[in-house]
């Protein structure tokens, strides 16, 4: 009786309830037919409880798929496409709002830094923080929020939000309003992330932009192995975009592929693409303020896990570099080979329109097509190590080379990651590593700030022991990985071949060894891996 009464109130709410001077008008005649049923409308084309938020897409995604989870609404898959795009394109949030957060629509592993206290205690033991940092909401709406949690999750009255723990022996707080900590943060939530903003209201006056619909430079890197670029040509089709494009990658192939998406309101994409190379990726991008530049990511796994920072630039006719390869040659090492990789190489570039900086001198171009050049280099003996800005007539890419003397370690990245077993009830979640050299750099110190980055290196992958107790077995069960420096994680489920029949959790480390060519000593560097046990319920992964 309660939950019923309380989701009625909610959903039937008359607009004219929540606020006359606020809101934003539904003008979409699908998301009036397709909820308008529940959630009614004003003679402004005020919606309860729509008019009065604003969301990312995949917001709006959750709340779409929890109106088709529990309150039966029937939509056909590009109905539902559809009504997310209307909303992220009206409802949404403007740029500014969004890109502190943007980590959460990539999948990108995210610590967040939330300081202790009653948000941390209220909303964070749940959910991470840029879900709800993500929201805009109504001052009403903020309240409507917690309602609906109590409604859905009564239990966590007494868990979170009266502030209170039962299981700690505290008196529980009377329930006065003020003096539950959710009404507290609440207050926080409304004054911080009200509906209307500085930021929306200047990105409504400037309107969506010009779209993507051209050419670009794709600039990525695949772990282990090196950079890989592309030219990337996208074209618009209806509301929606395709892309075709043909990526190099750092063995010298070339793949080509295809994609679409959508730019929702006109700066954040959301596509899918396939091809032979990098296989079937997810990207989730973002477009900079001047529409020069989508930087994101592009992801695979289940939960997102294997993933490729991305950057693309937008193309004029000017070239434009995107990575050198091998990134790095040592000094006294004789002629280096290298490729340059971009875009709009043309045919008389010369060895003098190239500039690698002091010390290291182009000797010739061996082979060149419009994408790559591939040039020969004599570092000089009295070259100093460190970086080298790469330069092609106006065009310059920073820091894009290394000169060095040595190599002083490799690292091991990223510094720690985290797997989970799978297999049996639920997907694995894997985990990916990457060896790289490094130089001291101009501190003559090893392990500091100004360290050289000389490139991916092929090291030999094992796993140790991370000693946590007495007789720690992890290495045993956790699983294994590979020479390419993929992880993959054992089966879940109880192991009766373990003590106490444990799951096949633990932590290790994943060691790279690794000896530079000339060098008897072999360098070795670690990274942390904790196995855990599986995501048994996420949400966000069903509709």
């Amino acid at each position: 009786m309660r939950l019923g009464y309380l989701l009625l109130l909610l959903v039937l709410m008359p607009a004219s309830a929540i606020a006359a001077d606020e809101g934003i008008p539904v003008q979409s005649e699908l998301v009036q037919s397709a909820c308008g049923s529940c959630h009614a409308s004003d003679d402004d084309g005020h919606m309860t409880r729509i008019s009065y938020q604003r969301k990312t897409p995949e917001g709006w995604q959750l709340t779409l798929k929890r109106m088709i989870r529990t309150n039966g609404l029937n939509l056909t898959p590009d109905q539902a496409r559809a009504i997310v795009r209307y909303l992220s394109d009206h409802h949404g949030l403007a740029p500014e709002e969004a890109r502190p957060y943007f980590y959460r629509a990539e999948k990108r592993p995210q610590l967040e830094n939330i300081e202790e206290g009653e948000l941390k205690e209220t909303c964070v033991r749940c959910h991470m923080a840029a879900r709800f940092f993500t929201q805009r909401r109504t001052e009403e709406e903020w309240d409507l929020l917690k309602g609906m949690h109590i409604g859905y999750f009564p239990v966590i009255e007494f868990q979170t939000f009266r502030g209170a723990s039962p299981l700690a022996g505290d008196a529980p707080a009377e329930n006065t309003g003020s003096e539950w900590r959710a009404d507290r943060v609440l207050e926080t939530l409304k004054a911080d992330y009200p509906l209307e903003t500085p930021e929306w209201k200047r990105y409504k006056a400037k309107g969506m932009g010009r779209g993507i619909a051209g050419r670009w430079l794709l600039k990525t890197h695949q772990p282990g192995e090196g950079p890989a670029s592309g030219v990337v040509t996208f074209a618009k089709e209806g509301d929606d975009y395709t892309y075709s494009a043909e990526i190099l990658l750092a063995d010298g192939s070339r793949h080509q592929r295809e994609g679409k998406g959508v730019l929702y309101g006109g700066y954040s994409w959301r596509g899918r693409s396939n091809g032979d190379g990098l296989g079937e990726l997810r990207e989730v991008l973002m477009l900079s303020d001047d529409g020069s530049k989508l930087e994101g990511r592009m992801f695979s796994g289940t939960y997102g896990e294997l993933g490729l920072d991305a950057t693309l630039v937008r193309l004029g006719e000017d070239p434009r570099i995107a990575a050198v390869w091998p990134r790095s040659a040592k000094v006294g090492g004789g002629t280096a080979s290298v490729t340059i990789t971009g875009a709009n190489f043309t045919d008389d570039i010369v060895t003098d329109d190239l500039d690698f900086g002091q010390g290291v001198s182009v000797t010739g171009i061996s082979a060149r097509t419009a994408t790559t050049l591939t040039v020969a280099l004599e570092v000089s003996d009295d070259a100093l190590s460190g970086y080298r800005d790469v330069a092609l007539g106006p065009t310059q890419a920073v820091d894009a080379f290394a000169v060095y003397d040595r190599v002083d370690y490799v690292k091991v990245l990223p510094d720690e990651a985290l797997a989970r077993v799978g297999g049996g009830a639920v997907a694995k979640q894997f985990a990916r590593f990457e060896a790289a050299a490094f130089h001291r750099g101009p501190d003559d110190e090893p392990l500091t700030e100004d360290d050289v980055d000389l490139g991916t290196v092929q090291p030999e992958w094992s796993v140790e022991e991370y000693y946590i107790r007495h007789e720690d077995d992890d290495i045993e069960y956790v699983g294994t990985i590979d020479q390419k420096g993929f992880f993959t994680p054992a089966i879940d489920g109880p192991n009766m071949d373990r003590e106490l029949n444990a799951n096949n959790f633990g932590d290790v480390w994943v060691v790279a060894s690794y000896r530079p060519e000339g060098v008897s000593e072999t360098l070795r560097g670690r990274s942390r891996l904790v196995v855990t046990i599986p995501i048994y319920v996420y949400w966000e992964l069903f509709p």
